[in-house]
């Protein structure tokens, strides 16, 4: 079996100092790697329930949509998927993580406490070994926000599952 690496919506329109500071340490992630790169991208579209109820149409433009541009030379083989709800757990990323016999999914970027967390749950439920690399995610609603989701992923996933790049010694970029 193999693994992927999910970067959840590191896109232009999420270009906030807390995106802004896991960058490299996304990048160390991906170049250090052993495994399937999965970068996912949040679609809205006019009508969605992101305009209807919370009048939110801000990603209907495909400047909000760009990955950031310090990701961009990342190549690598990269996979790209579009998602227009809070799960990413598409489909076809599905069909991507079954062609690829993909039992472990490592999960970073953005929100923590919103799609990474979702995610995560969403991954964990569809019997996949799921991982979330605590110091390549941020949320942009705040540190503390972070910090909460961090705390209950420990919970819905298990302690073990949570790892950090740069504080934890058995666990680095090059050994995920």
């Amino acid at each position: 079996m193999s693994k992927a690496l999910l970067v959840i919506d590191m896109q232009e329109g999420f270009r906030h100092k807390p995106s802004e500071a896991i960058v490299n340490n996304i990048t160390e992630l991906v170049k250090g790697f052993d495994g399937k790169v999965i970068f996912t991208f949040f679609v809205d579209e006019p009508g969605s329930m992101f305009e209807r109820e919370i009048n939110w149409p801000k990603f209907q433009s495909s400047d909000m949509q760009k990955l950031f541009k310090e990701l961009e030379p990342i190549e690598r083989g990269r996979i790209e998927v579009k998602h227009k709800g809070y799960t990413v757990l598409t489909d076809e990323l599905k069909n991507i993580l079954k062609e690829n016999n993909i039992d472990t999914v490592y999960l970073s970027g953005i929100y923590t406490d919103v799609c990474v967390i979702k995610a995560a749950m969403d991954l964990f439920d569809e019997g996949f070994s799921t991982k979330v690399v605590a110091d390549a995610c941020a949320s942009l609603h705040g540190d503390n926000n972070h910090k909460y989701a961090i705390d209950s992923l420990k919970h819905i996933i298990g302690k073990r599952n949570v790892v950090n790049m740069n504080n934890d010694s058995k666990q680095n970029s090059n050994n995920l």
